[in-house]
């Protein structure tokens, strides 16, 4: 673990030390790619506790819904 906050410091660092426009497109590159990684598995997360939780499948006897 102290190895990966060192890591994360010297990163932190190197961030910093940069003037705002280098900052900007640094951050940009990693934070657009990963906030569509986030929005793409909680869509996914959604969808399967929705499924589970769907009350419309046991809306009648035969089990098509309503």
């Amino acid at each position: 673990m102290t190895g990966f906050v060192a890591w994360w410091d010297s990163v932190e660092e190197w961030l910093t030390a940069l003037s705002f426009v280098p900052q900007l497109l640094v951050t940009l590159a990693v934070v657009i790619p990963l906030a569509i990684v986030v929005a793409i598995a909680l869509n996914w997360l959604v969808n399967v506790v929705s499924t589970v939780f769907d009350r419309r499948r046991f809306a009648d006897d035969d089990g098509s819904g309503l």
